[in-house]
């Protein structure tokens, strides 16, 4: 699956795009199925497994440097809060870089990067997880999950930067159903599985935590 969320902090301004992948399988498919028109600025933890968060520049904007703070600041807490060590910090150092400066290889493992050159690499501190934030951008979420590969192939041949824009506008709704019917087969298959494995007294629930991705180290 591959997420979508919106970034938009008043009714004046214009809305940005938010992409993630939901574990590191997806987010190499954003690596290699990304392209310089869609003008892609990379979030990672520094140092800890975290998703890949991708913003994608609007109206504009050339750099990080044209980015409202309030936009960054949600691409900081989405990535502290995908990230399962650095989510438990009261700081996380993130690490951002244009897309175009990421680097990928046949021998490395799945979620990891390098870096073409390290100029265009920044820090940036986040600081203690913010659950209006995320509450916020969770309500934005769009998944993406079927055919997934198959479309980011077809938006990197077409080299349109708003591939995605338009690709969300035209399926915005059906999108949506798709995930309810998916979250409602979950919470279906949930109870048939307690009911053939009724919880014993004293027992636990355990949630797995999801796949994550780690960057290579510089």
């Amino acid at each position: 699956m591959v997420y979508f969320f919106e970034s938009k902090h008043d009714e004046y301004s214009a809305p940005h795009m938010i992409v993630t992948g939901k574990d590191k399988f997806e987010n190499d498919f954003l690596i290699k199925y990304g392209f310089k028109e869609l003008e892609y600025i990379w979030f990672h933890a520094d140092s800890y497994s975290s998703g890949h968060i991708y913003l994608q520049l609007t109206n504009g904007e050339k750099s990080l440097d044209d980015v409202p703070d309030g936009v960054i600041n949600d691409c900081l807490q989405l990535c502290k809060a995908s990230s399962i060590a650095g989510n438990k910090l009261p700081e996380c150092t993130i690490l951002i870089t244009p897309w175009t400066n990421l680097r990928k290889n046949k021998y490395m493992n799945p979620g990891e990067v390098s870096f073409k050159t390290l100029k265009n690499c920044k820090r940036r501190k986040c600081f203690s997880r913010d659950n209006k934030i995320i509450n916020r951008l969770t309500k934005t979420r769009v998944e993406m999950a079927e055919n997934v590969e198959e479309t980011l192939h077809d938006a990197k041949k077409s080299k349109d930067g708003f591939y995605f824009n338009k690709y969300l506008a035209a399926n915005n709704q059906r999108l949506i159903e798709e995930e309810i019917q998916r979250q409602r087969l979950k919470k279906e298959k949930k109870k048939q599985q307690k009911k053939k494995n009724p919880q014993k007294q004293g027992d636990v629930d355990v949630e797995l935590e999801k796949d994550v991705e780690t960057v290579t180290k510089i």
